[in-house]
C-alpha cells in the first residue's frame, strides 16, 4: 500500500515515521497555504466547489499522481477535500467522507457572524451538493455515522453509503476516582470552530454557576493550536495548555469530562478517549450525534441547567463516577473496539 497526502507543513518526520510500518511508499506534496487562500478566493467566483475543495486542489499536483496510476486497482480518497484529484481514472474508487462537513457547515453558521457566517453559508450549500455529486463518482462510500449518512442522502437516493464508526484502543488503566477532585477536562485541536464554540459556550453559560459552589474547581482545555479568542479565557481557574506530550495524563486526573459541542458533524472521539479509560463524560446532544444509545453511554443535557446539575452530581460522588467510568468501558469494548469495528471495514471492502 502506498499513501499520497498534501501539508502545509515543511518537517513531516513524525507523521512517516507513524505511517511507515503499513506503508510500502509515502509521497508528501506540500502546499503553499498563500496560494491555497489564493484559490479559494478565486473559487468564490470562479466555480461552483465547495471552497476546501478549492484550497487542496492543485492541477501540478494532479500530474505528478497521475505518473504512477497504472500501478494501483484500488484507490481510497480520505475526505471530500482529495476528491477532485484523479476524478476520472478507471480504478476502482472509494470515497471515505469521515463526516458529513455540509452538516457541520449549517450548524456553524448560528455559531459565526462576520466574515466566517458568510463564508459558512457559501459552503454549506456547495459542500451538500458535492458530498451528493461523489455518490455518482465513487464504487463505493463510507461515513463515520448514520446520523451524517442520512444527511447527505436524499430521498428515494439509488446510492449507498456504508457507516463505519471510529475505534479506540481500550486501555488496560481505568481512572482512579478519588474525593476532592475538581478537574473538569476538554480536549480537542483547539483552532477548529466547533471546539472553539463548544469551550465558549461552557466558560460563559455554565461555568460560573460551578464555580460558585466549587471554589477550587479547574478546567482544563488540552489541545494544540488554541486560537487567539481560546487563549482570552485563560484565568486562575481556565487552563488552556496548547500541545501537549500526553493527553492522557490529562484525562486520567479527571473528575469529569466535558464535551459542550453547539456545532460540528461526526463521532467525537474525544467522547470515545476518555470513556475508554473511564472518563465520566458529559455532553450535549450534538455531540452524542451517531454514537449508541446503549447502557454506559454518555450523559447527555439538554440545557445549560441540566448541565450544572449533572457536573455537580459527579463532582460530588466518587460512587457514582467509578459506577458511570466502568460502564463507559464495557461500553467501547461492546461498540467501538478495535475488533468490532475492524470488523466492519473487512466486510465493507472485501467484494472489491
Amino acid at each position: 500500500m502506498d499513501v499520497l497526502y498534501l501539508t502545509t507543513q515543511n518537517d513531516n518526520k513524525i507523521t512517516n515515521q507513524g505511517l511507515e510500518r503499513f506503508c510500502r511508499n509515502i509521497y508528501t506534496f506540500r502546499i503553499s497555504v498563500f496560494k491555497s487562500y489564493l484559490k479559494v478566493l478565486w473559487g468564490i467566483f470562479s466555480n461552483r466547489k465547495p471552497l476546501q475543495v478549492n484550497y487542496y486542489y492543485f492541477k501540478s499536483i494532479e500530474k505528478r499522481f497521475l505518473r504512477n496510476m497504472h500501478e494501483y486497482d484500488v484507490v481510497f480518497y480520505n475526505n471530500i477535500r482529495t476528491a477532485e484529484y484523479l476524478k476520472d481514472i478507471k480504478s476502482y474508487k472509494i470515497m471515505d467522507f469521515v463526516d458529513a462537513i455540509s452538516m457541520n457547515y449549517e450548524k456553524a453558521i448560528t455559531q459565526k457572524k462576520g466574515l466566517w457566517h458568510y463564508i459558512y453559508r457559501i459552503d454549506h450549500q456547495r459542500c451538500l451538493k458535492y458530498e451528493r455529486e461523489l455518490l455518482t463518482r465513487f464504487n463505493k462510500c463510507m461515513i463515520i455515522s448514520d446520523v451524517d449518512r442520512d444527511y447527505i442522502l436524499y430521498d428515494k437516493c439509488p446510492y449507498k453509503i456504508s457507516v463505519i464508526e471510529n475505534y479506540v484502543q481500550l486501555h488496560e488503566d481505568t481512572i482512579n476516582h478519588k474525593e476532592q477532585n475538581y478537574n473538569i477536562v476538554f480536549v480537542g485541536t483547539m483552532n477548529y470552530e466547533p471546539n472553539i464554540s463548544a469551550v465558549n459556550y461552557f466558560v460563559n453559560k455554565v461555568f460560573p454557576s460551578l464555580l460558585k459552589r466549587y471554589p477550587q474547581l479547574k478546567f482544563y482545555i488540552v489541545g494544540n493550536k488554541p486560537s487567539k479568542e481560546v487563549m482570552k479565557l485563560k484565568c486562575d481557574n481556565i487552563i488552556v495548555t496548547g500541545f501537549v506530550n500526553d493527553v492522557w495524563e490529562y484525562l486520567k486526573q479527571s473528575a469529569v469530562v466535558v464535551i459542550p459541542m453547539i456545532s460540528g458533524a461526526g463521532i467525537q472521539n474525544k467522547i470515545l478517549e476518555a470513556m475508554s479509560i473511564g472518563g465520566c463524560v458529559v455532553t450535549t446532544p450534538i455531540g452524542f450525534e451517531g454514537l449508541k444509545k446503549r447502557e454506559g453511554a454518555p450523559l447527555v443535557v439538554y440545557s445549560e441547567e441540566e448541565m450544572i446539575i449533572a457536573i455537580s452530581s459527579l463532582l460530588d460522588s466518587t460512587t457514582l463516577r467509578a459506577v458511570m467510568g466502568n460502564r463507559a468501558k464495557q461500553y467501547i469494548a461492546e461498540y467501538y473496539s478495535e475488533n468490532k469495528i475492524f470488523s466492519k471495514f473487512q466486510n465493507f471492502i472485501k467484494n472489491i
